[in-house]
């Protein structure tokens, strides 16, 4: 399927996922301000730089650090602002309506620049997931309900992005054979390069999409990589071992809250206020935040 280089901004809903339907992809500008960006460049910078100096591992052995920057960043306030982002659970809204969750913790997907051997360093690297031949995430445990979400940030270059393959979601699984493609199947997908991005421009993609590592530079290219799914959505074995984090919550689920259990014991509530747990009441209405609490957790995390 040959397609056009459609980058959408927030607000074009319905081209966005019309888009997204046909091609099993969108690509959206402007969901994060430059100055975040740059504090999360920084972050990856001056941790890298740690791992760097630290010379713990050769270079063929540096994806472990993708995982231990993920475990730090899954604690630093910068993770608040990226996924409870109201313009990104906005742009969520229109894949999943109102009962919006993050499957997991994120992760650092990281393409290491080429650094000696190539092949080697590749080899190194497919055993970690940091470079990956054409698959489906859907292969590996994903639902055909979630959404990944891929934000490139640092050292973008036109050799070291994504390829999509566009339509290749309404496919179905594709055959698959020892984590590769059944080279028993004629592949009659096109790739298509995402050499065209700029930094923060987010790609949501499909669980079915074929997709890969476009290839290496002379740059480490770094991005943030999580899902999503609707909270009643059909979910997987892998994606209940992950966990979830809510972000966003309808008002029939409110109602239910407001009784206050599941059982929706009777009279519990008569001649009382019916009320949220004051833990999660956040969820529910964005403007209702205790702002004695939010200030405590600044200046704890000072």
């Amino acid at each position: 399927m040959t397609i056009d280089k459609k980058i959408f901004n927030s607000k074009q809903s319905d081209k966005i996922v019309d888009y997204f339907v046909k091609t099993g992809f969108c690509i959206v500008r402007g969901i994060y301000s430059s100055k975040q960006l740059k504090n999360l460049e920084n972050f990856f910078k001056k941790n890298l730089k740690k791992f760097e100096n630290a010379n713990v591992y050769n270079k063929y052995e540096k994806n472990i650090f993708a995982a231990a920057i993920g475990e730090i960043f899954n604690k630093n306030p910068l993770e608040s602002y990226f996924f409870e982002n109201k313009k990104l659970i906005d742009l969520l809204k229109l894949f999943y309506g109102e009962d919006i969750i993050k499957i997991g913790n994120t992760r650092f997907q990281i393409n290491f620049k080429i650094d000696g051997s190539l092949d080697t360093q590749v080899k190194s690297e497919k055993q970690n997931s940091q470079f990956l031949d054409i698959h489906t995430d859907y292969w590996t445990g994903t639902s055909e309900y979630s959404i990944h979400y891929w934000l490139p940030f640092f050292g973008l270059d036109k050799d070291n992005m994504l390829t999509v393959y566009p339509g290749s979601h309404l496919n179905g699984p594709f055959p698959v054979l020892n984590r590769k493609i059944d080279l028993k199947y004629d592949f009659l997908y096109e790739g298509h390069k995402l050499n065209y991005l700029k930094k923060g421009d987010l790609v949501l993609f499909h669980s079915l999409m074929l997709h890969k590592t476009s290839g290496k530079s002379k740059k480490t290219r770094a991005s943030l990589l999580t899902r999503f799914n609707n909270l009643h959505y059909k979910k997987t074995n892998q994606e209940f071992d992950l966990g979830f984090k809510t972000l966003s919550l309808g008002p029939l689920r409110k109602i239910i809250r407001l009784i206050g259990n599941d059982s929706l014991t009777q009279f519990r509530t008569y001649g009382g206020k019916p009320g949220i747990d004051s833990s999660i009441r956040h969820i529910y209405d964005k403007n209702q935040k205790d702002i004695k609490i939010n200030s405590l957790i600044k200046k704890l995390q000072k």
